[in-house]
């Protein structure tokens, strides 16, 4: 008698640590931290793709010396900078097509490779690793969008610091078992970063007795 209450609270302390286990596994599978991994990942693999595409087929194949023009004045000062509109745009154009020639190919790149392993349903710390992976599923939803910025600032004294650079985003969605997302990847990529040089002021401020005083500097 005593032998079978112990049968039956071994069996019932299974069930109930083994529906606890199922309660918690469900759980984590539609959890945050899932949906970050999935999105991160996703994310990370995506932007390295694109990245090497442009980086590959499209910037070597474009003449990035003649995209800006700086006309020098007398004493040798910036008067203008001007950006070649054709260049950008023809560059613009080549990357969006490169990317669309990229996105339509998505079931034989590497990002069908992409998977979630199990043990990070339970702890990213601990089973991060291990067990068995599912699959997840990424391709392009939406258009892309390509677009060609320049931003000058003031660097140093007098100085300005020109850069121009390629914006990509592009929307993904993500799907593994029983959960879809969408991703958004937004990226820039420099062509250009190049110092524009000024005038060096001819006096300097000194700083006495809380006072700033201005000294020419004679030559």
């Amino acid at each position: 008698m005593k032998s079978k209450k112990i049968k039956i609270f071994i069996k019932t302390t299974l069930i109930v640590v083994l529906f606890l286990f199922c309660v918690n596994f469900v759980s984590g599978y539609f959890s945050q931290r899932v949906k970050m991994y999935v999105k991160q990942k996703a994310q990370l693999e995506a932007s390295n793709l694109i990245s090497k595409t442009i980086k590959t087929e499209v910037l070597p194949n474009i003449d990035l010396e003649n995209m800006v023009k700086i006309i020098i004045g007398e004493n040798n000062k910036v008067e203008s900078i001007f950006v070649n509109t054709y260049q950008v745009n023809q560059i613009a154009a080549k990357i969006s097509e490169n990317l669309s020639d990229l996105l339509r190919s998505f079931d034989s790149q590497e990002l069908n490779n992409l998977s979630l392993p199990l043990g990070i349903i339970l702890s990213d710390t601990l089973f991060g690793d291990l067990g068995p992976s599912v699959n997840i599923k990424i391709y392009p939803v939406g258009s892309i969008i390509v677009d060609i910025i320049s931003e000058c600032e003031h660097y140093g004294i007098n100085n300005s610091l020109l850069t121009i650079f390629v914006s990509v985003h592009v929307m993904f969605a993500t799907i593994i078992p029983f959960q879809h997302d969408e991703v958004q990847v937004a990226m820039e990529i420099p062509l250009i970063v190049q110092i524009i040089q000024g005038e060096v002021p001819r006096y300097y401020y000194s700083n006495k007795n809380n006072d700033f005083i201005p000294y020419p500097i004679n030559d």
